[in-house]
C-alpha cells in the first residue's frame, strides 16, 4: 500500500471511529467471528494474542477474557482510542493496544500464541506477504485465525470505497497461500452471513469465512 494509500485509511477510519460501535450489522458481524474463533481454536488463560486490524474491538474485547493479554493493533489511532476507552471501562488490564502497520513497520519483537484478524485482509495490497510475516510472529504451532468476505461483486463497499484492494477472497487459494507460508491444518468455515440492502431494495448476503491454520 502507498503511503498515500495508507494515510486515506487512516484518516477515513479515524473519521469513523466514534461512531463505528453503533452499526448493528457491524456488531453482528464481530459477535460472528468472535464466537466462530472460540469454538475453533482452544483459547488458552496463558495465552498471549495480536489482533491485526482490530478496529474499537469488537472482537477482541471478546476473546480477551479468555487470554493471559491481547495486543490489539491496527493502523488507526482514533479506533485505538475508543477500543483503550471501553477496555478500561471493562477491567481488560491486559488489552493493550499499539498504532501497527506490518505492510510497511517491522513486527514486533513479541512471538504470539494466537494471531487474529478480522475483516481486514481487504484492506491488504500484498496477502501473501502479510501471512508469512504472520507466521514468522507465531510461536511453534501458534494458531492463525482469519475472518474476511467470500469473493463478492465490490457491491459489499461499493465502487467508492477507499483502501479496498480486494473484493473478498477465494477461501481455496487463501489456504494455498497460508500453506505456502508455512501453516498447516488449514481450514474454513463459514462465521457469519451480512445482509446489506442495495438501492434498488435487493438484500443481498455476504458470506464471512474464518480460516483457521497452526504455525
Amino acid at each position: 500500500m502507498s503511503i498515500s494509500a495508507q494515510h486515506q485509511n487512516r484518516e477515513r477510519f479515524d473519521a469513523i471511529a466514534a461512531g463505528w460501535d453503533d452499526n448493528p450489522t457491524r456488531r453482528a458481524l464481530a459477535t460472528g467471528v468472535a464466537e466462530a474463533i472460540a469454538a475453533a481454536v482452544p483459547l488458552q488463560a496463558d495465552w498471549q494474542a495480536l489482533e491485526y486490524g482490530c478496529g474499537t474491538g469488537l472482537v477482541g474485547a471478546a476473546l480477551a477474557p479468555k487470554l493471559a493479554g491481547l495486543l490489539a493493533c491496527d493502523v488507526s489511532p482514533g479506533m485505538l482510542a475508543v477500543l483503550e476507552q471501553k477496555a478500561h471501562a471493562a477491567g481488560l488490564d491486559h488489552l493493550h493496544t499499539r498504532v501497527l502497520d506490518l505492510t510497511s513497520e517491522v513486527p514486533p519483537a513479541e512471538r504470539f500464541e494466537l494471531i487474529f484478524s478480522s475483516m481486514t485482509m481487504h484492506h491488504i495490497p500484498d496477502v501473501t506477504a502479510l501471512v508469512r510475516t504472520f507466521h514468522s510472529m507465531l510461536k511453534p504451532r501458534g494458531w492463525l485465525a482469519l475472518a474476511d468476505l467470500d469473493t463478492e461483486d465490490g457491491s459489499f463497499h461499493g465502487g467508492d470505497a477507499v483502501g479496498v484492494m480486494h473484493q473478498g477472497f477465494d477461501r481455496a487459494a487463501l489456504q494455498a497461500d497460508l500453506r505456502a507460508a508455512g501453516f498447516s491444518e488449514t481450514h474454513a468455515r463459514t462465521a457469519h452471513t451480512v445482509a446489506k440492502t442495495a438501492a434498488d431494495g435487493r438484500v443481498n448476503h455476504y458470506p464471512v469465512f474464518l480460516i483457521t491454520a497452526r504455525a
